[in-house]
C-alpha cells in the first residue's frame, strides 16, 4: 500500500469504525505515536476535512471572541430579537439553560432582580436529579419595581421550581433613606442571616445597569436616587452598576454616597464568588458591560449578538 492509502486507511479506521488509536496500533502493527502522528498530518494536510455542523441561532465565534478577550468562563450569544421584549426572552431562555447545566448537588445560587432574570427563571426546568440547593437573595426589596421584578418574587418563584431547595430571603428594602436606617436593619437577626449565607454562594445571577450615555440603572429609573445625587458621582467616572453597587470603566468597585443607603451583597463580596453570571442587552449597556468583564466582576455573559458585537468593538 501507498503511504497515502495507509492514511487514508487509518483515518477511516479512526474517524468512520471508531477505533482507538491503540486499537489501531495493534492492528497494523505501528506504533501508537505514529498512528497519532498520522491522523495529526491527515487534518493538517486536508487529507481529513471536519465540518461541524451549524445550529440556527448560535453564535460560536462571537462567542469564543468575548471568552478569549476577557479571559472569562463562558459567553452564550443568542439572535437579537425583534424587539426588546423579544431579545430579553431569548436571552433569559439561554441563561436558564446554562443555570441548570452548571448546577451540581449542594450548590448555592445567589439571585439578583431585573427584567432579563425573570425571563430566566420562567424559562428555568430544574434538572430532575440535583439535590440540597440552597437559593440566597442577593438585595433588598424594590416596591417601585413592576410585577415579578422584585427579587423576593424572583427566589420564590425559582426556589419553587427546585424540588426541596432552601430559600433564604432578605426582608429588608434594597435602598433605605440614610445609613442610621440600614445600620438599625443589618442588626436584625433575619437580615443578618441570610446576609452571612453570601460567603456560601458558589454561582450569582444578576443583572447590570448602565451609566453612559445616560443612566438607565433601575435605582435611577424607579427613583430610588435623584439626578442631584448621581451628579456628585460624576467624578468618579461610573460606568455600571451591580445590585446598587457602582463601578467605574476600569471595573473597579467605586465608594459613594449610596453604598451606606444599600442593604445587599457589595462588589467586594461578588468577587469572591465562583461563577457570577450576567444577563444584559442593549447599546446603552454596552460600556457597562465591558466594564464589568475587563474587571472581572462577571465571568459568564449571557447577552444577544448586537450587544456582543458592540462590547467586543469596545476600547
Amino acid at each position: 500500500m501507498s503511504e497515502l492509502a495507509i492514511k487514508i486507511k487509518i483515518c477511516k479506521l479512526y474517524y468512520e469504525e471508531g477505533l482507538s488509536k491503540v486499537e489501531i496500533a495493534e492492528k497494523t502493527r505501528f506504533s501508537r505515536f505514529k498512528i497519532a502522528k498520522i491522523l495529526e498530518d491527515a487534518v493538517a494536510d486536508g487529507t481529513v476535512q471536519i465540518k461541524i455542523r451549524e445550529l440556527p441561532g448560535a453564535h460560536f465565534e462571537l462567542e469564543s471572541a468575548l471568552e478569549k478577550k476577557y479571559k472569562i468562563y463562558r459567553a452564550i450569544v443568542t439572535d437579537t430579537g425583534v424587539n426588546d421584549e423579544g431579545t430579553k426572552g431569548l436571552i433569559g431562555a439561554s441563561a436558564a439553560q446554562q443555570l441548570a447545566g452548571m448546577l451540581q448537588d449542594g450548590d448555592c445560587i445567589g439571585i439578583a432582580w431585573g427584567s432579563t432574570i425573570l425571563k430566566m427563571i420562567q424559562a428555568f426546568s430544574s434538572p430532575v436529579s440535583i439535590r440540597d440547593i440552597s437559593i440566597i437573595q442577593l438585595t433588598g426589596g424594590l416596591h417601585q419595581v413592576e410585577q415579578g421584578f422584585n427579587p423576593v418574587e424572583l427566589t420564590s418563584t425559582l426556589a419553587a421550581k427546585i424540588e426541596g431547595s432552601r430559600l433564604f430571603q432578605l426582608y429588608a428594602p434594597a435602598i433605605v433613606d440614610n445609613r442610621e436606617a440600614r445600620e438599625i436593619l443589618l442588626k436584625e437577626t433575619t437580615i443578618r442571616s441570610t446576609m452571612e449565607k453570601f460567603g456560601d454562594i458558589n454561582i450569582a445571577v444578576v443583572g447590570i445597569g448602565g451609566m453612559r450615555p445616560k443612566p438607565t440603572t433601575m435605582l435611577y429609573r424607579d427613583g430610588y436616587i435623584t439626578a442631584d445625587e448621581l451628579k456628585s458621582a460624576e467624578k468618579l467616572n461610573l460606568a455600571g452598576d451591580i445590585n446598587s453597587h457602582f463601578y467605574n470603566d476600569a471595573g473597579q468597585p467605586c465608594s459613594t454616597i449610596f453604598d451606606e443607603r444599600t442593604i445587599g451583597i457589595d462588589l467586594q463580596q461578588l468577587s469572591r464568588i465562583r461563577y457570577v453570571m450576567a444577563v444584559a442587552n442593549g447599546q446603552h449597556k454596552v460600556q457597562a458591560i465591558h466594564s464589568a468583564l475587563k474587571g472581572r466582576i462577571i465571568n459568564i455573559l449571557v447577552t444577544d449578538r448586537s450587544t456582543a458585537e458592540a462590547v467586543l468593538a469596545a476600547d
